[in-house]
């Protein structure tokens, strides 16, 4: 049985009016085919879940290269301290942040500590937090292991 033959026998039994019937169809109908309408596909959700995966692999990419980059001429990237003892950056350590820096005195987010870092260490300009090399950045760092 349809949504459409559902709602008619619920709500205008047959000893109705066939005008009354009509009416209750071609609303029952426009119900049903914006329901339809509005209701995302499995086609649409791929596509979306593929852009997704697009988007998420160039911003790691990105921040790969920005990974390895010097912040300011002559002075050292991210790679140069940070892939190998007490320093190595990974997803773990990651997923501590928030947490309180004793050099910065405060609670920091992963974005902020990485602009200390281009700013203190590196000797480059800090960027906004959000701002689309800092996510690179960090997407690329939860993918270290």
């Amino acid at each position: 049985m349809t949504p459409t033959t559902m709602f008619l026998r619920k709500f205008f039994p047959r000893s109705q009016s066939s005008a009354r019937m009509l009416t209750a169809a071609l609303i029952a109908l426009a119900c049903t085919a914006a329901f339809l309408l509005d209701a995302p596909t499995a086609q649409s959700d791929e596509k979306s879940d593929a852009k997704a995966k697009q988007a998420l692999a160039q911003a790691v990419a990105k921040g790969q290269a920005l990974y390895r980059k010097a912040w300011k001429k002559g002075a050292k990237g991210c790679f140069a301290c940070h892939t190998r003892g007490p320093n190595k950056l990974t997803y773990a350590r990651l997923k501590t942040y928030p947490k309180y820096d004793k050099s910065l005195r405060k609670v920091v987010t992963v974005q902020e500590k990485i602009n200390a870092m281009i700013k203190g260490k590196s000797g480059g300009k800090p960027l906004a937090l959000g701002h689309a090399d800092l996510t690179a950045l960090e997407a690329y760092i939860s993918t270290l292991k």
